[in-house]
């Protein structure tokens, strides 16, 4: 059993040949020139557009505003692929669309999750409020937690203060996350509660 590789340009004197040793125990190579007389191609057919999405779904979960410009720069330096702008549109778009698609499919377990810290940690506090839609969708509003531990943990052991912090979600749907902070014993910044938000106003606060 032997084997030859070319170049698929026929100028090029790209080979290599490979074939078992007499005890057909191991492959050796016996021929091989790696001087490429051709000149370097920058595409790939197998760069599909399922190819191209999946690359580009880590990059948005990530970069919830990667440009195209970007996704351009992104596979020439990493991949030392050029792509039409067109594919990369696309696959770019598909991306987004799984990504937007994931981020929806959790809000449908937030109730399990509040459930799960209630039975997890007792003496806790979890509540979530929703819209009833005209076409009866209901639609996440926000939702607060404060665990019974950082209850128990800001009374027994932090200074008597209370700060507000909110940011936002780098996230297609967005909302925000508030939280009211203590500070413990050693000065350090102690989380008392959050909550996910959809505005950052006074009745949200309260």
């Amino acid at each position: 059993m032997r084997y030859r590789a070319v170049c698929k340009i026929e100028e090029c004197n790209w080979v290599v040949y490979t074939s078992r040793d007499h005890e057909k125990t191991c492959w050796q190579t016996k021929t091989f020139n790696n001087d490429h007389t051709c000149s370097r191609e920058a595409t790939n057919r197998a760069a599909n557009r399922n190819w191209l999405t999946s690359k580009l779904v880590k990059k948005v979960r990530k970069y919830p505003n990667f440009r195209q410009c970007e996704a351009v720069v992104y596979f020439k330096s990493k991949c030392d692929l050029v792509l039409n702008r067109s594919s990369i549109s696309r696959a770019l778009a598909y991306a987004r669309a799984v990504v937007y698609q994931d981020e929806k499919a959790q809000y449908i377990m937030v109730r399990d999750y509040g459930e799960t810290l209630l039975k997890c940690n007792r003496g806790s506090t979890v509540r979530i409020d929703t819209i009833l839609q005209l076409d009866g969708e209901v639609i996440f509003q926000k939702m607060s937690v404060c665990l019974s531990g950082c209850k128990n943990g800001f009374k027994t052991g932090c200074r008597r203060l209370i700060g507000l912090d909110g940011i936002f979600f780098k996230t297609q749907i967005g909302d925000q996350i508030l939280s009211p902070v203590g500070q413990d014993a050693n000065n350090h910044i102690y989380i008392i509660a959050w909550a996910i938000v959809d505005v950052k106003n006074t009745d949200n606060w309260k």
